[in-house]
């Protein structure tokens, strides 16, 4: 890929903790050590799924069937739906999760090949990496409060990625 090829979002939706889900009934401090990392860049990670012919779903589907895949995920884990805040009182950082949250899920397009973009190199050109940085989602990580993660879909020519980004204070790379 030589040429600059952008990523374009095509829809954003919200993927709710399910009522069945235990919210924590307290805020959930972290430690003094993972607030630190919350000053480190987000942790994002893009998994490349290449189309398997006639059988592989319309992106539609597949769109449908990552939300449903995150919402029975944050039965479990509702706190990754939830918000990063400061807590006044004792000037913690913590997460708070409410029936109200839900996590950003983005739906996104893009003209370039599921080979070329998963496929580089080590020595991949500038802009192939600026390509990988569109297909994880944007998590604001100046200011508190703030959301937890966020989830992108892009269509790609032959296959499909899938972006998450979250709080390094939250998660980390092996755990996540």
């Amino acid at each position: 890929m030589s040429a600059a090829v952008t990523v374009r979002i095509v829809g954003v939706s919200h993927v709710a903790v399910p009522a069945k889900a235990a919210l924590p009934t307290e805020p959930m401090k972290l430690t003094a050590t993972e607030a630190l990392w919350l000053r480190i860049p987000l942790l994002q990670h893009v998994l490349f799924y290449e189309s398997a012919g006639s059988s592989w779903p319309p992106f539609d589907g597949i769109v449908d069937s990552l939300r449903s895949s995150l919402g029975a995920t944050l039965a479990t884990f509702a706190p990754l739906a939830g918000r990063l805040v400061h807590l006044e009182d004792t000037g913690d950082v913590a997460i708070v999760c409410s029936a109200s949250d839900a996590v950003r899920f983005v739906e996104a397009e893009c003209d370039a090949d599921v080979r070329s973009v998963a496929g580089g190199g080590g020595d991949a050109p500038d802009d192939d990496l600026r390509l990988l940085e569109q297909l994880a989602p944007e998590l604001d990580m100046g200011e508190l409060p703030t959301s937890v993660m966020a989830v992108q879909s892009t269509r790609l020519v032959g296959g499909v990625a899938v972006g998450v980004t979250v709080h390094h204070g939250v998660a980390e790379g092996k755990s996540f």
